[in-house]
């Protein structure tokens, strides 16, 4: 019988927790699976020969010609791209001697990160809240598709608000870090 090659798996990845997405990649790796496309919560894999690696994830938006160059990079530091959804996107490279490597080696950059994916939270849900603010002003009989799909907004709205403060968390974190860096280099 011929052993499965590939598989998906379903996982949920918050935007917050990406280091924690990492570490969870780079198991799947040491298995012998290897990360072929992420898809959202739905991530391909290819079956191999374990390997020891580190991946990362970035957040951009980029322009096409922005985009090879930004690929262009990542590729001579050493970086192999795997893919990209929906602006993040993914890197790998094998675990030498000595610590992982990182693609933002100081928090301001790590910060940055947080804010282009913040400010696109922040438009997206004004997007989203504004036809369910005017909605609510509306006196209609019952219907169970537009419950159903006033029902679908207000949950997708809570969660991109829910979102927004994480990150928001994140970037504070982030932000109190960098003083507490100060403050020890000062001493």
């Amino acid at each position: 019988m011929k052993k499965n090659t590939t598989k998906t798996v379903v996982r949920v990845h918050w935007a917050w927790n990406d280091e924690k997405e990492e570490r969870w990649l780079g198991r799947m790796a040491q298995e012998g699976w290897h990360l072929t496309a992420p898809r959202g919560f739905f991530y391909r894999f290819e079956k191999g020969a374990p390997a020891e690696c580190v991946f990362r994830l970035d957040y951009q938006s980029l322009r096409k010609f922005d985009r090879r160059e930004y690929l262009g990079l990542f590729k001579d530091a050493g970086w192999e791209f795997v893919g990209e959804f929906s602006n993040w996107y993914y890197f790998r490279t094998s675990i030498g001697p000595g610590p992982a490597p990182e693609i933002h080696t100081d928090l301001e950059s790590r910060m940055a990160k947080y804010r282009r994916l913040l400010g696109v939270l922040v438009i997206v849900s004004a997007v989203v809240w504004a036809p369910l603010l005017t909605s609510l002003d509306e006196h209609r009989q019952p219907h169970f598709l537009w419950d159903f799909v006033r029902g679908l907004q207000f949950t997708c709205s809570f969660l991109m608000a829910y979102a927004i403060i994480r990150i928001a968390i994140k970037i504070h974190q982030l932000k109190r870090e960098r003083q507490r860096r100060k403050i020890s280099c000062a001493s």
